[in-house]
């Protein structure tokens, strides 16, 4: 995945979990309220989780770059979740990311993206569907061309508390810079409505670029926080999330920096909100038999009043 970096200065406010936001005018410089770059040593799994909280993990599966049978194995050992948000699914291994996870859960299944598609796993013992949608734009907000792929997303509720939230996934634009910066902005306003009257969760692959050092992303991030709309669920620490070696030269051409987001609105940004990049022991550098991206994992409390 080639990957090019324009660098776009955030202000950054940080509340309760490392949650953190944009503004209308960002400033010159990057902000002083970094959170140092962190590689762990020792590889990092799923810890067990209160029966009250939400966990989502999302994960970019490489189609065509990895073993998709050794994907759904990994994949089954991720068993502390609820939701699985997957992006880079051929859509013939759909129903083997499903079966992965066992005969309680269902999924959706997206139609764009050729060989690049976007799957939502959800446990049917916990949650009603109310609704599924592959959402091609919003208002006047082209979120797919013709040759991307299109956000999907779920409307759950939960059978226990009767609590309703929306949970999307995502892969933007890689290449196309204009048309990433326009799928953002769709996004911040389709939430910007719809959070009004619902908890709201975006997670997945945006390729905004954000680099640890100076602490910036791409303008598609700068967009996607303007206005306050979204709150990113920043992990603390920071873990890159995507190898990059394309001169095949052993070493990451892109280190430290994140491709992958966890992102809430409206009553969601109030369920303590806390994001974590798993890594896992020989995950870097990745192999033809291994996807290049770490999952990360949203865990959120909104059934515990």
């Amino acid at each position: 995945m080639h990957r090019f970096l324009l660098a776009f200065p955030l202000l950054v406010a940080s509340v309760g979990c490392q949650k953190t936001t944009g503004d209308e005018s960002p400033p010159a410089g990057p902000t002083s309220l970094s959170t140092p770059a962190s590689q762990p040593q020792n590889p990092q799994s799923q810890t067990s989780k209160p029966e009250d909280s939400l966990t989502i993990l999302a994960w970019n599966v490489e189609s065509g770059g990895a073993d998709p049978k050794l994907n759904a194995k990994q994949l089954a050992a991720f068993d502390q979740s609820d939701i699985y948000c997957l992006s880079e699914v051929h859509p013939s291994d759909f129903a083997t990311y499903r079966e992965a996870r066992g005969s309680s859960f269902a999924s959706f299944d997206s139609k764009s993206g050729d060989e690049d598609r976007l799957q939502i796993i959800y446990n049917t013992d916990r949650f009603e569907m109310l609704e599924e949608r592959e959402l091609e734009r919003y208002r006047d907000y082209v979120l797919n061309d013709g040759r991307h792929r299109s956000p999907i997303y779920v409307r759950l509720k939960d059978r226990k508390s009767g609590i309703e939230f929306v949970v999307m996934t995502n892969h933007l634009a890689r290449g196309n810079e204009k048309f990433r910066n326009q799928q953002a902005i769709g996004l911040r306003e389709w939430a910007r409505d719809l959070a009004q009257s619902v908890g709201v969760i975006s997670i997945g692959d945006f390729n905004m670029d954000y680099n640890f050092q100076d602490q910036r992303g791409n303008a598609a991030l700068a967009e996607m926080l303007r206005d306050n709309v979204w709150v990113w669920a920043k992990p603390n620490p920071l873990v890159d999330t995507n190898w990059d070696d394309r001169d095949r030269d052993g070493k990451d051409n892109y280190p430290d920096s994140m491709l992958d987001f966890a992102f809430v609105a409206g009553p969601a940004s109030e369920w303590s909100p806390e994001c974590e990049v798993i890594v896992r022991d020989g995950d870097f550098p990745d192999d033809n038999t291994t996807s290049d991206h770490r999952p990360i994992e949203l865990t959120l409390s909104p059934f515990s009043n």
